[in-house]
């Protein structure tokens, strides 16, 4: 009896042994692969049980994109208060007011001036501003967006700007300014010329026939809204027979300038009027003065540039350090070699400049110590003095300055530089228009120079132009 009965659960028993080892089993195989993407099986089964009923599933209507807006570019022909551009404009006195103490806020001004570039983005449906534009300055554009309800988002936005290389020739008929603006050669470009020449030759009198060719450099708003010319790169006037090139090139401190085919600098001699900012003249030039500590007549070999303790001195013109150190009475001062004879001193410093030793290099404009008191001196002040082939000259009357030549360690690289140039130019016609020769940025572009006249700013209201104003014939090459 009991025999069948075992005999009858035993194969029971066995197949809920095997199942229950067979879903261990399977247990432990999930739990290790526990991070894996589920089987096809397993993902079917999640789906069908997230699955929900109760009709057809509705879809998302997809968005109608709005109307692009009406766009009104502007240049203000006139200086006032952007609330009342915003009401001449069709805005009520209240939407007004929003917008323009938003613009305020952003700007650190309430008007718009005349010349700048405004843009106005109106709904083509309803007429509604939905954003304005506003170039601030040549760098800075001042963006308003309406967001409905009154909500307007503002920013100070940098405006973006493309470099390009413009080519330029043309032949000189009755004068050379003439034919510059004729060919709308740009004001600051026609001056650069004219200085670079003008210890040699001067342009306005080349005679007719004479070829001007010239690669400039200018900056173009993404936007169409300015064109700043930022320099000269390179120049050539044929005449008589003669030519006359002009190549920019970084010196060996890293400054641009324009040197001729033989590397010498080209441009009236550049040098400051003093070296230091004074508040006024206590000696002058003498061979007589009383001296107030040593109490006698003596001469005064300098002029004496009162001004504070610690103020600034300048090289008043590029040359080497002849001397930095201790001169006797002088105190600190600095002795600058600037050549053809030519030797600037700066006397009573309170420090010199680190690193200022016998042979240095010192550029227009570098600082080479501060104004001090040291020596036999009252009280701090700069003597600043002149020497010209070994003998005092008054400072007050002389000039200075010489034109740099292009320095040993340098010249491969600007021979290089200059046949680049030369093959440029040489695929301008000999014919008027402006033409894009290739972008700025070219395998010389490691030292790439643009140089303009000194003392004026190119990126200024005489360099911008409008697009509007100016047709450009277009020719491109490969360079």
């Amino acid at each position: 009896m009991v025999r069948g009965i075992v005999a009858r659960i035993f194969p029971r028993l066995i197949t809920a042994l095997v199942v229950a080892g067979l879903a261990t089993l399977a247990a432990i195989h999930l739990f290790f692969q526990a991070g894996e993407p589920p089987t096809p099986t397993i993902a079917l089964m999640a789906l069908q049980a997230g699955r929900t009923e109760g009709g057809p599933t509705e879809l998302a209507e997809s968005a109608t994109p709005a109307p692009d807006p009406i766009i009104i570019q502007l240049t203000l022909d006139r200086s006032a208060p952007v609330l009342r551009y915003l009401e001449d404009a069709g805005l009520d006195p209240a939407e007004a007011r929003n917008w323009a103490n938003h613009f305020q806020e952003a700007a650190n001004t309430g008007t718009m001036k005349e010349g700048h570039a405004l843009v106005l983005y109106r709904d083509p449906e309803t007429g509604d501003l939905r954003g304005l534009s506003y170039n601030l300055n040549t760098n800075i554009a001042i963006r308003e967006h309406g967001l409905g309800a009154g909500v307007i988002r503002t920013s100070r936005d940098l405006i973006q700007y493309d470099i390009k290389r413009v080519g330029v020739a043309f032949q000189v008929d009755r004068s050379f300014r003439s034919a510059a603006q004729r060919n709308n050669l740009p004001e600051p470009v026609v001056y650069t010329l004219e200085n670079t020449f003008s210890d040699r030759y001067h342009v306005d009198e080349l005679p007719s026939g004479s070829v001007v060719k010239l690669i400039y450099q200018e900056r173009v708003a993404r936007d169409g809204s300015y064109q700043l010319v930022t320099g000269v790169e390179a120049a050539q006037i044929e005449s008589d027979n003669r030519i006359m090139s002009a190549f920019a090139f970084r010196d060996e401190h890293g400054q641009p300038r324009l040197f001729d085919a033989n590397g010498r600098e080209l441009g009236q001699p550049q040098a400051l009027r003093f070296p230091v900012k004074f508040n006024y003249i206590s000696s002058g030039f003498t061979f007589h003065r009383y001296h107030p500590i040593l109490h006698e007549y003596r001469p005064h070999l300098g002029v004496d540039l009162a001004t504070k303790y610690g103020t600034p001195v300048q090289a008043i013109a590029d040359g080497r350090v002849e001397y930095a150190g201790w001169c006797g009475e002088l105190g600190r001062c600095v002795r600058l070699d600037h050549s053809q004879g030519m030797v600037s001193i700066y006397g009573h410093l309170s420090q010199i400049t680190q690193g200022l030793a016998r042979g240095e290099s010192v550029s227009l404009g570098e600082v080479i110590g501060r104004v001090g008191s040291s020596g036999l001196s009252t009280g701090p002040h700069l003597h600043f003095a002149m020497e010209r082939e070994g003998h005092y000259v008054n400072p007050l009357t002389q000039s200075i300055g010489v034109n740099h030549q292009v320095s040993p360690r340098m010249r491969t690289v600007f021979e290089q530089f200059k046949e680049h140039y030369l093959a440029m130019l040489s695929k301008l016609p000999d014919m008027g228009g402006h033409f894009h020769v290739g972008g700025a940025r070219t395998s010389a572009a490691a030292q790439t120079a643009v140089v303009g006249q000194p003392g004026k700013r190119l990126a200024s209201g005489q360099a911008l132009r409008r697009r509007s104003r100016h047709h450009w014939h277009s020719w491109r090459t490969a360079f």
